[in-house]
């Protein structure tokens, strides 16, 4: 039973997720180890090809080819993998990416509770971004592809990402907005869920050469809910980065969550060309959630 309600709460389609508002909920989880350390504090991050899936803006600041893949056992048994590439080009940069969440094979009931069967659950969304800088400006855009299955049915969706991005002159501080999910929700039969759009700000700071310190504020105005994130990255060397965050609805209603949750740990390993990064997020009751994400430049 608590198996099948999880599953409800992060499948799209008429299930909704965190509120009873909106559909698509993996749109809301974190795709890689080291943005998932940080509690999703990652709007004006940049340089790498995961800031795809939080500010397309951020591609704009890669200086070489970049391919990361993650992956999460999440909640129920569920599976959540990641793809993403960025690529820079003569006039700014180009990025596809892929995100798909599993929930294997689940049994099918009737209406009077009789076994009937098996059957599979899938949610995908496949992406293509480009970013270019614009006299001290980035800006970014993505087109997403959404499709979600359940058994025999599908329902599939068309959104967009927008984002800007600006690093402050002479200060290592940089500030990132952005627009998510802008598009007409999934369909199943006769009801339609709009998908969890999201507006971002956020900023980032170094302070001296090996800590970093991000800050994020998210709106879900379907979910009238307003969350606050907070991450931190400590790096020895350039090679090992210690990380840890924070995440609060503090101001959704109706959340009662306690004020211990939306915790978030993770270790990160660079060398030369690669790197590995590992997150722990805990749940409570509901199990905890590691993710491994490998990445490459090239």
């Amino acid at each position: 039973m608590m198996r099948q309600l999880l599953l409800a709460l992060l499948l799209a389609g008429p299930a909704r997720a965190a509120s009873l508002n909106t559909g698509a909920a993996f749109l809301k989880l974190d795709p890689g180890a080291r943005s998932a350390a940080m509690c999703g504090a990652y709007s004006a991050a940049a340089g790498s090809a995961d800031t795809l899936f939080f500010n397309p803006a951020g591609l704009a600041s890669l200086s070489r080819r970049e391919f990361m893949a993650g992956h999460a056992e999440w909640l129920a048994g569920t599976r959540f993998d990641a793809l993403a590439m960025g690529l820079p080009v003569a006039w700014g940069s180009l990025g596809v990416s892929a995100l798909r969440l599993t929930a294997g094979t689940l049994e099918a009931r009737s209406a009077n509770r009789q076994a009937a069967g098996s059957f599979e659950a899938q949610d995908a969304v496949y992406a293509v971004s480009a970013a270019r800088r614009f006299e001290g400006l980035a800006a970014g855009a993505s087109l997403k592809f959404l499709r979600s299955e359940i058994g025999p049915y599908s329902a599939q969706a068309v959104a967009v990402d927008l984002g800007v991005r600006r690093e402050l002159p002479g200060r290592p501080i940089s500030v990132g907005a952005a627009v998510r999910n802008l598009g007409k929700g999934l369909k199943f039969f006769d009801q339609e869920d709009p998908l969890p759009l999201m507006f971002t700000l956020g900023t980032t700071a170094r302070l001296g050469s090996v800590l970093g310190v991000s800050l994020d504020l998210r709106h879900e105005p379907h979910d009238q809910r307003t969350s606050v994130a907070i991450g931190t990255e400590y790096a020895f060397l350039g090679t090992l980065a210690l990380r840890a965050g924070y995440g609060a609805n503090a101001f959704a209603r109706g959340s009662g969550q306690g004020p211990l949750s939306g915790l978030g740990a993770g270790v990160g390993f660079k060398m030369k060309s690669f790197g590995a990064d590992y997150s722990f997020t805990p749940f409570g009751d509901l199990g905890d959630v590691q993710r491994l994400s490998l990445s490459a430049r090239f």
